[in-house]
């Protein structure tokens, strides 16, 4: 196995089963270790001070918790800036990678990068995976490899690709 631990950062996928990222992290070390952040930059941006989407994630993340402890595991749920903690966390941990899926919000790319930059510093790896799409956006191109900017078009590509599993 190439790393003895890393750590998993479960972020808009809250589940053990059919998990890319969290598969890769247990084929690749001998202790995975796994955070959900509630980001507090995310979060101050709420209009609400009650609001239905946090009420839900914090359901789904206390659902999470119960079902890794439940395969012997555990869940570091933790409040601030993910950017901050989770290189904090994997130093602190002593872990040789991060894993995550990846996230595709403009926000969450630049936040991911951050994370990217400061892990580097450490000497701490950040390995993506691809999760919650089919297909990501290069998947799918115009015989001119260009994205698509009619429907149907890209539809019958889409389905054919498909198919071809």
């Amino acid at each position: 196995m190439p790393y003895d631990a890393v750590l998993f950062w479960f972020r808009r996928d809250l589940r053990c089963d059919d998990n890319a990222g969290l598969f890769a992290a247990l084929q690749q070390a001998r202790a995975v270790h796994c955070v959900f952040v509630f980001d507090s930059e995310i979060l101050e941006k709420l209009t609400q001070r009650r609001d239905r989407r946090v009420e839900f994630v914090w359901h789904s993340v206390r659902d999470l918790q119960r079902d890794l402890r439940a395969l012997g595991g555990d869940l570091y749920v933790l409040h601030g800036a993910a950017q901050e903690l989770i290189p904090r966390l994997a130093i602190q941990l002593g872990v040789g990678a991060v894993f995550i899926n990846h996230d595709y919000e403009p926000t969450a790319i630049r936040r991911d990068d951050r994370v990217q930059a400061a892990l580097g510093a450490s000497g701490v790896a950040l390995h993506t995976f691809k999760d919650q799409v089919v297909f990501e956006k290069n998947e799918v191109l115009t015989q001119a490899g260009k994205p698509y900017s009619v429907f149907t078009p890209y539809k019958n590509a889409w389905l054919a690709q498909v198919n071809a599993f």
